[in-house]
């Protein structure tokens, strides 16, 4: 009977042979940074502290994005060529696929170069910046967006792979995969504040206990050449930028002390306390009262495309300040 090999051992067999000699000790850390059915494990891997083959031993389903990233070279081996590759299959002793696993984010960011789909399945959205994607003996469900022509230009299809959706060339891209895509509660909040980035976006309604903080400084499309910006997007949209879904933010507040924050395409249920200048409300609800801490905030907030407010929008001093703030 043939002997049948799971992926993973595959994975450790190849790492130790081009590693050399390890103890039992370093295997087991070797294999736990690049086998794993854990999903915190497998995203972590992923990345720059990561191995040069991940390999999932089992079905994952992820929140937020995942991003690949990081230069490493094929088999551990600095005189080969850069090479990083994502296994969700298992095989047998020749080499043949005998279980394809499903990873399921809302898209995934590939930024190492030469990078590798193999066996599985991803379903989502598959963002490229980096050159050398190839998509082998696997599938994407769903589109595959490149930053630039080079990286498209060297995009790979092979051994019966396939995109269920479009290959096409999206400029913006690296900026897309910057925010911060998440149906996670905490997650979300988190993003919101000064650690996070430009614009944040959820996957589905959600709902808090607390107020929420939308804070620091941040730049449209995260290029500081350009305008103070901040959005918060709660929907999905299609091809064409056509709002397709539209998802629930509720919490007892939401307090604004980023300049020129957009909340666009979703509803806010709660109040909305406003300490910064340029808040807009962009094809959104806000189903509450939107109060200002200065007239100044007041006058520079904006209605636009069919945005509404439910309740009043008033002036109350020192609004802000007196809310019981918390960031974390």
């Amino acid at each position: 009977m043939k002997k049948i090999f799971s992926l993973s051992l595959l994975c450790l067999l190849s790492l130790v042979l081009f590693a050399g000699a390890v103890n039992a000790a370093d295997v087991d850390v070797v294999t736990a940074a690049s086998v794993s059915d854990n999903p915190a494990a497998f995203a972590k891997a992923l990345g720059e502290e990561g191995t040069w083959i991940v390999c999932a031993t089992t079905d994952m389903t992820f929140n937020s994005e995942l991003v690949i990233a990081g230069e490493f070279h094929n088999k551990g081996d600095e005189s080969r060529e850069l090479y990083h590759k994502v296994g969700p299959y298992a095989q047998d002793d020749d080499h043949n696929v005998t279980e394809r696993y499903t990873i399921t984010a809302p898209q995934f960011t590939v930024k190492s170069p030469n990078t590798k789909f193999q066996g599985g399945i991803f379903a989502g959205d598959v963002y490229v910046e980096a050159n050398g994607f190839t998509v082998d003996d696997a599938t994407v469900q769903g589109n595959v967006y490149f930053a630039k022509d080079e990286y498209k230009e060297s995009f790979v299809v092979e051994d019966g792979g396939k995109v269920t959706g479009v290959t096409e060339v999206k400029p913006d891209v690296d900026i897309i995969s910057a925010a911060s895509i998440t149906g996670d509660e905490a997650a979300f909040a988190k993003t919101l504040g000064e650690e996070g980035t430009w614009i944040i976006a959820a996957l589905n309604d959600l709902t808090y206990n607390q107020e929420l903080v939308i804070a620091g400084e941040f730049h449209n499309k995260g290029d500081e050449s350009r305008d103070l910006y901040r959005k918060l997007a709660p929907y999905a949209q299609d091809e064409d930028h056509n709002v397709t879904e539209r998802y629930t933010i509720t919490a007892p507040q939401f307090v604004v002390k980023s300049p020129n924050t957009k909340f666009q395409g979703g509803i806010f249920v709660g109040n909305v306390l406003v300490g910064a200048n340029g808040f807009t409300v962009d094809d959104a609800t806000v189903e509450g009262n939107v109060y200002f801490a200065s007239e100044e905030y007041k006058e520079s907030f904006v209605v636009e495309d069919g945005g509404k407010v439910t309740g009043v929008t008033q002036v109350v001093p020192d609004i802000v300040s007196s809310a019981s703030v918390n960031e974390e």
